[in-house]
């Protein structure tokens, strides 16, 4: 039985994942509003029960990402097993890639509102957005091997990103602040290690595409 259909379907599932996961930052923000609306004489049980949905909505998109990450490993894995590499997969491979991060972005942005968070997503996802235009011209079509620079930048943006989504999908509401309202310094330290880690993915991102663009120019 011929299996090399394989590696292009699980670069498609990771565009279907990548829609998943804002689909489920989405649903938990309005699963956060709809608990915000709860008044004073509500039953205590409607809150918990939007809160858990809230919850469960930012598992669902940790899910997503993670799955997503996943076939990022195993599409390549296999095309190389099965000698399956295919000119579609080259082309949709990394524009999956950048789907992928990108809604992970946006949904953190849309649920963290700092520009800690608006700034190096703005840089990731606009520097992807180029690189794939450049990609489609005559000059970018260049068949450009990921450097080592490239994959570090892709271990900072899935630390990052997998790290803020961790406490939304898991931690108790009540556990990011202690009894006199104030944020336990393990918190304050987590999240700015987290966000130093997505800057950093973001300088590496516009390295690597201004060094894309001057191998385009040659």
């Amino acid at each position: 039985m011929d299996f090399k259909w394989i590696p292009n379907a699980l670069t498609i599932a990771r565009c279907v994942f990548a829609g998943l996961v804002i689909w489920g930052i989405w649903n938990a923000e309005l699963a956060g509003v709809a608990a915000g609306a709860v008044t004073p004489d509500m039953p205590p049980e409607d809150l918990l029960r939007h809160t858990v949905m809230q919850q469960l909505w930012y598992q669902f998109a940790l899910l997503g990402f993670l799955s997503g990450a996943l076939t990022d490993f195993l599409d390549g894995y296999l095309a190389r097993k099965l000698e399956a590499q295919s000119r579609f997969g080259v082309w949709l491979d990394p524009i999956a890639d950048k789907l992928l991060v990108g809604a992970a972005l946006l949904g953190l942005a849309m649920v963290l509102k700092t520009w800690l968070i608006y700034l190096p997503a703005a840089a990731i996802i606009g520097r992807d957005v180029f690189m794939t235009w450049l990609r489609t011209t005559p000059a970018g079509k260049a068949v450009v091997d990921p450097s080592n620079l490239a994959k570090w930048k892709t271990g900072f943006e899935m630390a990052a990103i997998i790290g803020l989504m961790l406490p939304l999908a898991f931690a108790p509401a009540d556990m990011a602040a202690d009894a006199s309202g104030a944020t336990p310094l393990v918190f304050v330290i987590g999240s700015f290690m987290l966000v130093g880690l997505l800057w950093v993915a973001a300088a590496l991102s516009l390295i690597t595409g201004w060094r894309y663009i001057r191998a385009t120019r040659r």
